[in-house]
């Protein structure tokens, strides 16, 4: 029996966690569970699962919560790490969106605690610091992310020293069909109109406008040690192939399957050992062929970030994650125009004077002055 804390359990990768878990009573036991403010979801996950702890960051839902159900609720952004930290917890599943995962995920880790990682802003914010945390203390970083989940999985044919280069792949939305003329014009609802996998509003931009992407190569970067100019993109529209280690000896290794989280979450869940899945999950090879295509680095400006990050390295993952997320925020409001969230993302990063040994105050204070500096930049160049 494994116990699990979970945090982010209303969110996509939260309830694809949970219907796992739901399908291993005899594996799994909750002991944890961290929500933003959809009380209404996170009460029947309370009456299903029985947690001992749960933690609500919207303090004034935690309170109208507290009076429905017969567990301890603990409310404020402050407490998640409480969750993360439980006494009785194995695992630790961080599917939080934003910088509110990183505490919570050092301080696990500095208890030794296992992680599930789902959670972005954990490695690009401190990525090296996470890393170093995890290897001194002996926890292991699961990616449930499916590129880096993909990697993980293929690199044990081999070791570190006999790769080559790491390979992440990428989708073919209805976006990245558009000229740029239409690309000036996108909306809301072209973002949330993708093919394939179920996330949530802002990694849905940012997966439109290639941050994601970009993300994913510093997370690759942390979690596996291969440095930047040896971090590939391809284009691969099928969504079956889920990234790809390139060995010295010409070998590739790569993960197929279907795009469904909730493979990669149980993974994460029975590692090192191999989960039963349902019928759902295995694919036809012979359904369609795949296809494999260069990435649209001039279209997207965006995409070529993550490698200018890691190269310059210090606080600049920081201010490209803090930018994002006022440019991000400004476009849904309808502030700014889908092609000027690059820019002011580069306008940022340009702007500011690294600090090239940073400790966490220093990565948190660039994280929030580059939140500041774009919206200063947004209120100057808006359209």
């Amino acid at each position: 029996m494994k116990n699990i804390a979970l945090l982010g359990s209303t969110g996509s990768i939260g309830t694809q966690t949970l219907a796992v878990v739901a399908r291993f009573p005899e594996r799994f036991n909750v002991v944890a569970l961290v929500a933003h403010r959809n009380i209404e979801l996170l009460q029947r996950q309370i009456e299903r699962f029985r947690p001992e702890l749960v933690v609500v960051s919207d303090e004034a839902r935690a309170r109208e919560l507290a009076g429905r159900v017969g567990v301890e609720v603990l409310g404020g952004e402050e407490n998640i790490v409480q969750a993360a930290v439980h006494p009785e917890a194995d695992f630790v599943v961080n599917a939080l969106v934003g910088k509110a995962g990183l505490v919570p995920t050092i301080e696990a880790i500095r208890l030794g605690r296992d992680i599930g990682l789902a959670n972005k802003e954990t490695l690009v914010l401190a990525g090296a610091m996470v890393m170093e945390l995890a290897a001194a203390h002996g926890a292991a970083v699961i990616p449930i992310d499916s590129e880096h989940c993909a990697l993980f999985q293929s690199l044990k044919s081999g070791s570190p020293g006999e790769i080559r280069r790491l390979i992440l792949t990428m989708g073919k939305g209805p976006i990245a069909a558009m000229d740029r003329d239409r690309l000036e014009r996108v909306t809301m609802q072209d973002v949330l109109d993708r093919p394939s996998w179920d996330m949530g509003m802002k990694i849905n931009v940012d997966s439109a406008t290639c941050v994601n992407k970009a993300f994913e190569v510093i997370e690759a970067h942390w979690l596996f040690g291969v440095p930047a100019k040896r971090i590939s993109i391809v284009v691969h529209p099928q969504y079956i192939c889920h990234s790809l280690v390139e060995f010295r000896d010409g070998s590739i290794i790569t993960e197929l399957g279907t795009a469904d989280m909730r493979r990669y979450t149980q993974y994460a869940l029975f590692y090192p050992e191999r989960g039963i899945s349902p019928p759902e999950a295995f694919i036809d090879l012979l359904a369609q062929p795949l296809v494999f295509e260069a990435p649209p680095f001039e279209k997207f400006p965006c995409l070529s970030m993550g490698h200018q990050v890691i190269e310059k390295g210090g606080t600049l993952p920081a201010v490209f994650h803090g930018a994002d997320t006022a440019a991000v925020r400004a476009f849904m409001e309808g502030k700014i125009t889908f092609t000027q969230i690059p820019a002011v993302i580069q306008a940022a990063m340009d702007a500011h004077e690294i600090e090239t040994s940073p400790d966490l105050a220093n990565i948190l204070a660039a994280e929030r002055w580059a939140e500041g500096f774009a919206r200063q930049w947004i209120e100057e160049h808006a359209k």
